[in-house]
């Protein structure tokens, strides 16, 4: 039987930042379902019209989940108390995707700012392809597996043999993203100037990638 060396590389890639997505939610609320729908509808057209007159992509904007709901409300009695229907609620979350830009950032927030009374967003700032980072990676964890095995192999005095097992998978890749800037803003409180100003002292890290591979070598 083969006497077998196993180690497991790792390596690291980064990049800057080159693409922002702000996701937020906007509802419509009434004891009416069709109300409720429309009043839905009608912040979403108007906000998407307001988008696409600041420069933004119509086919950026996209809708990534929408659901009726309904909301309950507690009725006491002499007796006991119940839940009772109250209102529906319909949830639309959109998705609005641009290159990195502060100035732009800015903007859009103004955008829904003005459109919307108490918008709640977070924003996620990514790599639009992470591709050559994921061969990176790769490429230093198979490195450093190598320089792990002949460094253990020259100190047991032993020889490496065949490589009989490369195992890897873009599923041990972890991409790891800065945390989210979460904001809400109460009615149309935030002024351009303050927006602007405060969305230039952002200065995101790098996007990360970490990979593992993991190699097997027959030993003499």
């Amino acid at each position: 039987m083969d006497r077998i060396l196993r180690l497991t590389g790792i390596g690291t890639a980064s990049q800057a930042p080159d693409t922002i997505t702000i996701s937020l939610t906007i509802k419509g609320e009434n004891k009416e379902y069709q109300k409720a729908l429309d009043e839905c509808d009608r912040l979403v057209v108007d906000l998407k019209k307001e988008l696409i007159a600041n420069d933004f992509k119509e086919k950026n904007i996209k809708t990534t989940d929408f659901r009726v709901n309904t909301a309950t409300k507690y009725v006491e009695s002499f007796k006991t108390g119940k839940y009772v229907f109250d209102r529906y609620v319909i949830t639309h979350n959109l998705e609005i995707k641009f290159e990195y830009n502060n100035k732009k950032l800015a903007r859009c927030i103004n955008t829904i700012s003005s459109a919307l009374a108490n918008p709640t967003l977070s924003i996620n700032f990514s790599v639009e392809d992470t591709s050559s980072l994921k061969a990176q990676a790769l490429k230093q964890a198979v490195a450093d597996a190598k320089e792990k095995a002949e460094l253990l192999a020259e100190s047991a005095e032993v020889k490496l043999g065949q490589i009989v097992l490369i195992d890897h998978s873009f599923k041990q890749i972890n991409i790891h993203r800065p945390k989210q800037f979460s904001a809400q803003y109460e009615g149309a409180l935030m002024a351009k100037s303050s927006s602007s100003e405060s969305m230039e002292t952002i200065n995101v890290d790098d996007i990360k990638i970490e990979a593992n591979v993991t190699i097997e070598w027959t030993i003499n």
